[in-house]
């Protein structure tokens, strides 16, 4: 049995897949309550900071549940942040435009022409003794 803090109010509990006390679990069931009458009755398309600031929830707790699918239902989009440029996305982690930087990035430096990739490869030298030898 091994002991673990809670990620969100510190205590002591043993460790479980929420990473969540048992008390944190109930308030995060009823936040989520919360959230999801809030989008039933006022808007089914709202931003993580706009339902914060009208269910008095937290941020991170309405992101952690809508990573675990625990407010996916028919007709709900909720806005977050691109992890990496901050454009409002509704799934995923990142906006097409940073998917598809980082896939040309991928691309250009992998998928590299044969020719290339061996000449590149006759240059680099395995041991930090051939290293000293070029200078």
């Amino acid at each position: 049995m091994n002991l673990a803090n809670c990620i969100e109010c510190g205590a002591v509990m043993v460790d479980n897949p929420t990473k969540l006390c048992p008390n944190c679990i109930r308030e995060e069931e009823l936040a989520e309550d919360k959230v999801s009458e809030y989008l039933r009755e006022n808007n089914r398309k709202a931003s993580l900071d706009e339902i914060a600031k009208e269910t008095g929830v937290k941020v991170k707790v309405i992101f952690r549940m809508l990573k675990r699918g625990r407010l996916e239902s028919s007709g709900v989009e909720i806005s977050y942040p691109c992890e990496t440029c901050g454009a409002p996305i509704f799934e995923g982690r990142l906006c097409d435009n940073c998917s598809q930087s980082i896939a040309k990035q991928i691309k250009h430096d992998d998928w590299q022409a044969p020719e290339k990739r061996e000449a590149a490869k006759k240059d680099e030298k395995m041991y930090t003794k051939d290293l000293f030898r070029r200078k």
